[in-house]
């Protein structure tokens, strides 16, 4: 008769398991198909199990994994998160031990939301009511509280990929987050559906379209959006206690069902827009939609420290999200400078150029109602703005603030960051111009689809600062070259009190029907000055 004799070591560590706590055995050492090596230890106090896990290598078995499995865990999911790790073992077992990044596998994790805390080393995930803790090579689970979990202690090269496999399939294994998947694929009937755990939570499934391509004759996808309301439908007379969130897409038609439990609290998911990353150097990339629970937490950063030298002073902000502009304007790197922009100002002492006047108010003696602003003879260094000296009704998000603080500045920008629709995604970020070291340093968390970007807008405003500085050593008071041929062509009006402009667009150059003199560029009919060489 034929002998099964299976080369996985599946089987036999579910064997060896059930054997282990069906005899009370203090120790068990079992040797698996493959050349495996299982070794079982249950301490008497507690009931908690030690077990050991050894694979096959060119110099003898070496030990791939020590776990710790607490007396509450069932012995099948046991068997499951042991099975995983055999499988998903490096493939020389025995060479040098290596920790995988945290942040590589923050990329590839598939279940659970990944985040870190203050003041504590490595990597939370966070599925349901297990917490998963990724330091070095520990992995360790809890459920609901110490003492109820698995610990891992990993051996070996482990890369980041087998890494993030096994801690997603720890989470679901000792979750049971297979069971309420497994209900719904047995009540719904036979269709072009896929049936899989949600990866936010255990207590939660979802349905999906076994074909998930675009459909030419439905492209907004209200065929497969009436399929889903039907299987809610169905789902609702057979299970009254669920509950059922369809999923929509920015078109107005259902992609998903999600299916919960009514007595146990799950959040609901919220549709968002990310970005996937830049396709090249200033090009910020496109936008897809995706849902995420209402409270996810932060994102785990794990960008390097800079160097001390080039770490900025100024306490740089970055966004947190992208802000939505309706009329957002988006020039690209091409060839264009900033130019001082709408700002009645003098050159004044320091590394700073631009200055105001002091003033303080009194009563007007013409007009005993009204007040007056006196200048006191002092100057500060004065806030400007500052936009590009290319044709635009608006610059809107391409304006950039500057704000002096002593030989260092802060400018705030808006960075384009994509489209959604008929809106433009911007990012506000400030960075910080050395006027001293000559240097643009950009925010620590600054995303890197936006580096580049940031980066020469960065230099081109420091270019301009140093435009202004070598016309104030040649004398001159107030600032010329750096305007824009649109103030150049405007006189310019008394020093205002505090330094305010009434122009708040940039209403592009003058007609000119003459050739375009050396240091200006045609644009259609219209000229524009460069601000300076």
């Amino acid at each position: 008769m034929y002998e099964f004799n299976p080369v996985s070591p599946t089987y036999a560590i579910s064997d060896t398991l059930v054997a282990h706590r069906l005899h009370g055995r203090s120790r068990t050492r079992a040797e698996l198909p493959g050349g495996c090596r299982l070794t079982l230890h249950t301490r008497a106090g507690n009931g908690e199990m030690e077990a050991a896990l050894a694979a096959p290598s060119p110099s003898g078995p070496a030990r791939i994994c020590t776990a710790r499995i607490s007396a509450h865990t069932p012995t099948p999911a046991t068997a499951r998160i042991l099975d995983t790790v055999a499988r998903y073992a490096p493939a020389l077992p025995d060479a040098r031990d290596i920790h995988p990044p945290l942040a590589a596998v923050t990329r590839l994790l598939t279940t659970g939301a990944p985040f870190q805390r203050a003041g504590e080393p490595g990597l939370f995930i966070q599925f349901g009511h297990a917490e998963a803790w990724l330091e070095g090579r520990r992995l360790s689970v809890t459920l609901e509280g110490p003492g109820n979990g698995v610990s891992l202690a990993l051996g070996g090269p482990w890369d980041a990929p087998s890494t993030a496999r096994l801690t997603a399939a720890v989470l679901r294994e000792l979750t049971d987050a297979r069971q309420l998947a497994g209900e719904v694929a047995s009540l719904l009937k036979p269709g072009p559906w896929q049936i899989m755990c949600d990866p936010w939570h255990p207590d939660a499934a979802l349905v999906l379209a076994a074909d998930r391509s675009l459909d030419p004759e439905d492209p907004l996808g209200r065929r497969i959006s009436w399929a889903f309301r039907g299987v809610q439908h169905q789902l609702r007379a057979e299970q009254p206690d669920w509950e059922f969130q369809e999923l929509i897409s920015v078109h107005g038609s259902a992609v998903a069902l999600r299916i919960t439990v009514h007595d146990r609290a799950v959040p609901r998911l919220v549709r968002k827009v990310v970005g996937d990353g830049a396709s090249g150097p200033g090009e910020p990339g496109n936008t897809r939609t995706t849902f995420t629970p209402a409270d996810l937490p932060t994102p785990p950063d794990f960008t390097p420290d800079p160097p001390p030298g080039e770490a900025p002073s100024l306490d740089l902000r970055v966004a947190s999200k992208d802000e939505r502009w309706l009329y957002g304007v988006n020039l690209g790197l091409g060839d264009w400078a900033y130019v001082l922009d709408g700002n009645t100002v003098f050159y004044g002492p320091g590394w700073y150029p631009f200055h105001e006047h002091v003033t303080r108010r009194e009563q007007d003696p013409t007009a005993p109602l009204n007040t007056r602003d006196i200048p006191t003879g002092r100057t500060v260094p004065a806030r400007v703005r500052i936009s590009p000296d290319v044709e635009h009704l608006s610059c809107r998000n391409e304006y950039v603030e500057l704000t002096p603080v002593d030989h260092r500045v802060e400018a705030r920008l808006h960075l384009f960051a994509g489209r959604e629709h008929a809106y433009t995604l911007v990012r506000a970020v400030t960075l910080e111009i050395d006027l001293r070291a000559k240097r643009v340093l950009l925010p620590f968390r600054i995303p890197p689809a936006l580096r580049h970007q940031a980066q020469v807008k960065g230099q081109r405003v420091l270019d301009l600062m140093l435009a202004a500085r070598r016309e104030r050593r040649r004398g001159v008071k107030e600032p010329r070259a750096v305007l824009g041929s649109w103030e150049l062509s405007t006189p310019r009006r008394a020093t205002a009190p505090d330094g305010a402009s009434d122009r708040q667009t940039c209403p592009g150059a003058q007609r000119s029907t003459s050739p375009p003199s050396p240091g200006q560029s045609r644009t259609g009919s219209r000229t524009f000055r460069r601000a300076y060489p």
